[in-house]
């Protein structure tokens, strides 16, 4: 998988240079950026928001850090959550093809003011390495 056209051009979905070395001090175990993927809502509310059913194309990152799990999509910052965090085990990881990994999460787990399914779905070549990370940490698995 290549990086998409946003991110050759202008960087678009690559690590905020004042993240990065944040995240190099936590040591980086996997990382991939500029990656293409989706977001998909179901049935989701919260303030000022209410989607029922909404697919969006993003270009962003994930990351694993031996201290934090870290998801933008653009430059908005989907899922940010300690691994030592016992929330770990809400978020739902599947591999839905070799180059592909989505990872879910009922968004009232993670804020009070949520509720509703959230799914991000990362195009990446990294995706086998991102799922043993995400299992081992605690992530349960999603057929």
């Amino acid at each position: 998988m290549g990086h998409t056209i946003l991110y050759r051009l202008f960087k678009i979905g690559g690590i905020p240079k004042k993240l990065r070395p944040v995240l190099e001090a936590e040591g980086m175990v996997v990382v991939d950026e500029g990656i293409g993927g989706w977001v998909i809502t179901k049935n989701v509310k919260g303030p000022g928001k209410r989607f029922k059913h909404r697919m969006e194309g993003f270009s962003g990152f994930l990351a694993i850090t031996q201290k934090r799990i870290i998801a933008y999509t653009y430059w908005k910052r989907q899922i940010n959550i300690s691994v030592e965090d016992p929330r770990i085990s809400a978020l739902h990881v599947n591999l839905s093809s070799p180059q592909s990994i989505v990872l879910s999460f009922e968004s009232s787990e993670f804020s009070d003011d949520w509720q509703g399914m959230i799914k991000l779905r990362f195009n990446t070549s990294k995706a086998r390495k991102f799922y043993d990370v995400l299992m081992d940490i605690g992530a349960q698995r999603r057929d």
